[in-house]
């Protein structure tokens, strides 16, 4: 339900804050009080334009939203990350000075467009110029599934499951029939690929390591001579003194110091350290210097492995996705042999999957039929049902028709439902969002909603009703009709109406007056909650046009008949 309404700046309101009651709330107010300033605000919450703000002023509207029982509104915002405040949401619509508009539904910034997505699956506005509940034949469909959600909720819900697989099946049968037109080519590109990736076995990383092998094996004489050079260094040899014996005659000579002079242990110490050190190095050197193979074959077998994988990785990368080197084709080799299984296996996957699909679309068929069953005979019920609803409106004359008529197969079914309007004996069946006009269609909107509303099971996830001036054109015993059935589908829905006739703002339970106030050049308007004594005055006023004595004693004396009505057979 919609459980506050805060307006700011929009036409003669400058600054109202609305609190809804969970049951038939109506607004009522002077001409030019601003009443329709609140359907605006309403309207704006929807996504729609505002036509009556201010020049130069940003217009805001905030309602607090309860998500009780929205189950379906709730999970979109929480896919949104909104955040709600002990179950209820604020929903945010500003329109700046230059005409920008913003929206944020729990603190989070959505498009205009999102706002009747969200908000508009849990609050709908019948105005006479604006029937937006129903207009769509997938609106009329979701009405008569929602009013026959007991013979209908199992075979939709199966056939949307069935529908979903069928889906799926037929997009995996089309990739499997890419792979059957192209399993011979891509087949043949597959084995050779996997074959040759077999017989030359290349290593991840090898092109790297044959590199750095040919650069050495290129420079394999002047490598092995600096190694050779570098260890007679070192070791020393027959063309003059070198580092190790040098060492040896300087650790001689302080090993007989320091049996003198303790001190010198240290030193003596880093030294026979050293000199270890380097008679490490000059092996290790002599050992590389022997290991360099500088034979013209080395560099030719290395020159011809590097090529050999070169040219692999060349002539595969295309094959096997674009791989780049060695590592990536040995990478997707291995996808390479699942594709070549899976083509292997493509014609009797085809087959099983084409059997399937048979099998799912015999089963839809037989769903279909029962939704289609199930839809003309809660057809009927709704239109005896609406029929009743519009003699108790004084429209015994008008006609109503549910037709279910065949349609391409969709997720919902093959059935596509309208709901049709003859306004009087002798006219033609059409539909009911263009069939009549003003109150008229306000009041077969509201039959329809009654009766919906009666056939509703969930209660707590009751919708909002908004209704402008559905008792234009119409008075007496017409009114009085209004305002029990808008009080009856209270019952099941939170109701809020605009209206001047009295005898429809007697049978609310909450009434809020829209109160002009001039001074200073301007007029603005504020709302008052009214109760008791300040009720009977708003409605004596819309009785008669003053507070005498005769108009408070007819005020009271309506407002006890709806109560009484109230608390009678509907």
């Amino acid at each position: 339900m919609l459980s506050t309404l805060r307006i700011r700046l929009i036409g003669v309101i400058d600054d109202a804050t609305l609190e809804f009651g969970p049951g038939f709330t109506v607004l009522t107010g002077e001409t030019g009080a601003g009443k329709t300033m609140i359907v605006t605000g309403l309207t704006m919450l929807l996504g729609g334009r505002l036509d009556r703000g201010r020049a130069g002023t940003a217009s805001t509207v905030d309602g607090t939203l309860a998500l009780a029982g929205h189950t379906e509104l709730a999970r979109a915002l929480d896919e949104l990350g909104a955040e709600d405040e002990d179950g209820e949401v604020l929903v945010v619509r500003r329109v700046t000075r230059d005409g920008r508009s913003r929206a944020q539904i729990g603190g989070v910034p959505v498009p205009i467009g999102a706002l009747a997505r969200l908000v508009g699956s849990a609050v709908t506005v019948h105005g006479q110029s604006d029937q937006t509940r129903l207009r769509e034949a997938d609106q009329q469909r979701e009405a008569l599934d929602a009013f026959a959600v007991s013979t209908v909720s199992a075979p939709l819900e199966r056939h949307r499951e069935l529908w979903q697989e069928r889906t799926r099946a037929a997009e995996e049968l089309d990739v499997l029939q890419r792979l059957l037109a192209e399993r011979e080519t891509r087949g043949a590109q597959l084995r050779t690929a996997l074959e040759r990736i077999e017989r030359i076995e290349p290593q991840p990383g090898e092109e790297d390591e044959l590199r750095a092998r040919i650069e050495r094996l290129d420079h394999a004489v002047d490598l092995r001579s600096a190694a050779d050079q570098a260890g007679a260094a070192l070791a020393g040899d027959d063309d003059g003194p070198a580092a190790g014996p040098l060492l040896d005659i300087a650790t001689s000579l302080l090993r007989s110091a320091a049996r003198t002079d303790p001190e010198l242990a240290p030193v003596l110490e880093r030294l026979e350290s050293t000199r270890l050190e380097i008679s490490d190095i000059t092996a290790e050197l002599s050992r590389y210097a022997d290991g360099i193979d500088a034979s013209p074959g080395a560099l030719e077998d290395a020159n011809e492995r590097l090529h050999e994988i070169t040219v692999l990785v060349r002539d595969l990368g295309p094959v096997l996705g674009g791989a780049e080197t060695a590592a990536e084709v040995l990478e997707r080799s291995a996808v390479a042999a699942a594709d070549l299984d899976r083509l292997d296996g493509a014609e009797d996957e085809h087959a099983a999957l084409t059997a399937r699909l048979a099998e799912i679309d015999a089963e839809l068929e037989d769903t279909a039929a029962r939704l289609t069953e199930a839809r003309v005979a809660a057809a009927r019920t709704l239109a005896s049902a609406v029929q009743e609803e519009l003699g108790h409106l004084e429209m015994p004359a008008a006609s109503i028709r549910v037709d279910v008529a065949p349609h391409a197969p969709r997720a919902h079914g093959r059935d596509q439902v309208s709901i049709l309007l003859a306004p009087h004996p002798g006219a033609d069946h059409l539909p009911v969002a263009t069939a009549a006009s003003g109150g008229e269609l306000s009041r077969v909107m509201l039959a329809l909603e009654v009766a919906l509303g009666s056939s509703r099971a969930d209660r707590s996830a009751a919708p909002v009703f908004v209704f402008d001036e559905i008792d234009a054109g119409i008075g007496g015993r017409a009114a009085l009709a209004v305002g029990q059935r808008l009080a009856r589908l209270a019952e099941h829905a939170q109701v809020i109406v605009v209206t001047h006739l009295p005898q429809v703002a007697a049978h609310a339970s909450t009434h809020l007056n829209i109160v002009k106030r001039s001074g200073d050049g301007t007029t603005s308007s504020t709302v008052e909650a009214l109760e008791g004594e300040a009720r009977v005055r708003e409605l004596a006023r819309m009785l008669a046009g003053d507070v005498s004595e005769l108009a408070l004693a007819h005020a009271a004396e309506l407002l006890a008949e709806s109560r009484a009505a109230a608390d009678g057979p509907a």
